[in-house]
């Protein structure tokens, strides 16, 4: 199988909205996507596998000097083969060209994939959010200095 990390362009939309059904808990109406993407478009990658999307991530830039990573996921059967990663890695990328000298996330407590995950990437945690989320679960928030 051949992953292909590229651009967001909107015709991909509604693969996106699919893998965030799947993957995350949090439900985010259309637009959120397109409004992300029109804020930070270098910042909105997207991992395709075999012409089909696999994964994405996007964020935005909050002040002066920090990133955020607004949603990261991956689909089930593409999972553990390193396209989180290279997502991760070139959102750092693109974060680095624009000047910011960290960036932030939110996780919840009890998704330990993914704070591992993010935890082997060199982001740890800085604070408890309690009740962030939709459900009332709390969050971490991690940070990366880069």
């Amino acid at each position: 199988m051949f992953v292909q990390i590229k651009a967001f362009k909107p015709e991909l939309l509604q693969e996106i909205i699919e893998i965030t059904k799947r993957n995350l808990s949090e439900r985010y109406n259309d637009f959120i996507f397109l409004d992300i993407f029109r804020s930070w478009p270098s910042a909105f990658l997207v991992g395709m596998a075999d012409d089909r999307v696999a994964g994405f991530i996007c964020g935005g830039i909050s002040g002066e000097k920090e990133a955020r990573i607004l949603m990261l996921a991956v689909d089930f059967p593409y999972r553990k083969m390193g396209l989180g990663t290279g997502l991760v890695t070139l959102f750092e990328q693109e974060a680095a060209k624009v000047k910011v000298n960290r960036i932030k996330l939110e996780v919840k407590t009890d998704n330990l994939e993914a704070i591992d995950f993010y935890k082997g990437r060199g982001y740890i945690i800085t604070g408890l959010l309690p009740s962030y989320y939709n459900d009332g679960t709390d969050a971490y928030l991690m940070q990366r200095f880069i």
